[in-house]
């Protein structure tokens, strides 16, 4: 098998991990799942969203998203408030609640991260932007 192959097969594998992690994180419930996490890590970013934008930046369906703000705007995490640009649209803002519950969770994503990649060579970590850069951009041609 060829390096190109090996790398095809490597994102592959990452793919198949990471639809297993969602499927453990809707399996689990919890207080929040990770879909939920990325909204409203996005919505920390910046700041105020449509629905659409938010399903957008966690990869779900628009329909999908609105159910997910329900379960949000329940437990005090978000709320929903008329644009001021657009009276006929909502934007999705955080709580102080939701903006902790964000911070929170990046940072133990970027623990777990740094912990993860502490042993990789810088060049190593130089090769793989390269490689993914490359294989994200083929995604998005297609």
């Amino acid at each position: 098998m060829s390096e190109v192959e090996r790398v095809e097969r490597a994102v592959a594998e990452l793919f198949a991990a990471f639809r297993r992690k969602r499927g453990r994180e809707q399996a689990v419930g919890g207080d929040l799942s990770g879909t939920q996490l990325r909204a409203l890590d996005g919505l920390a970013e910046v700041g105020q969203a449509t629905a659409r934008q938010l399903a957008d930046y966690a990869d779900v369906t628009p329909a999908t998203m609105t159910g997910m703000l329900d379960s949000l705007e329940a437990k005090g995490v978000i709320r929903r408030e008329r644009s001021l640009t657009d009276r006929r649209a909502m934007q999705i803002v955080l709580t102080d609640q939701g903006a902790a519950m964000a911070a929170e969770a990046r940072e133990r994503w970027r623990r777990r991260w740094q912990e993860a990649m502490a042993d990789v060579p810088p060049e190593e970590l130089e090769a793989a932007i390269r490689v993914i850069g490359k294989a994200a951009g083929l995604f998005d041609a297609m």
